[in-house]
């Protein structure tokens, strides 16, 4: 048993990485790895796409936070929709014309159970569903319907 002990430990001892070195000459130098580079995200020129929302009203009711806060983004590459309601990732496609203030998506939300989360997200969903047009206000963004009701409200993150 004791034989046993004393094999595992070195095995696990032996698993550990070491830094790797580069020997040049008779110096030992470490190896430094490439870090990814960080590339800052497009923002586009209108200050409506390619910017993290964060949803702070749905249909004049405060977002509440359940495993995180509901959040929005429209990426102008691909005419894509992704966010959160706060519980389940939201996706989807979407139309924009910044001349004439129209926007229009068509999202779908995940499938995961938070308690108490369902009437958000339905309620989420379904105003995004809705949304005809917009309005950018400083840092805020007004979603609103066809008939220009304030439907979602959401800051820069």
């Amino acid at each position: 048993m004791k034989c046993l002990f004393i094999a595992i430990s070195l095995v696990l001892a032996a698993c550990q990485s070491a830094p790797q070195q580069n020997v040049q000459k008779g110096h030992v130098k470490p190896i430094h790895h490439a870090q990814t580079p960080v590339v800052k995200k497009k923002v586009s020129p209108e200050g409506v796409q390619d910017i993290d929302w964060q949803i702070t009203q749905i249909n004049g009711h405060k977002a509440k936070f359940f495993n995180q806060w509901p959040t929005l983004s429209l990426n102008s590459a691909v005419k894509t929709v992704t966010g959160h309601t706060g519980c389940n990732r939201i996706f989807g496609r979407y139309t924009f014309d910044f001349n004439q203030k129209k926007l229009d998506m068509e999202v779908n939300a995940g499938h995961s159970s938070c308690d108490g989360a369902l009437a958000q997200e339905a309620e989420l969903v379904d105003s995004l569903q809705r949304i005809q047009r917009f309005q950018l206000v400083g840092n805020t963004l007004y979603l609103l319907d066809q008939n220009g009701q304030r439907l979602i409200q959401a800051e820069k993150k």
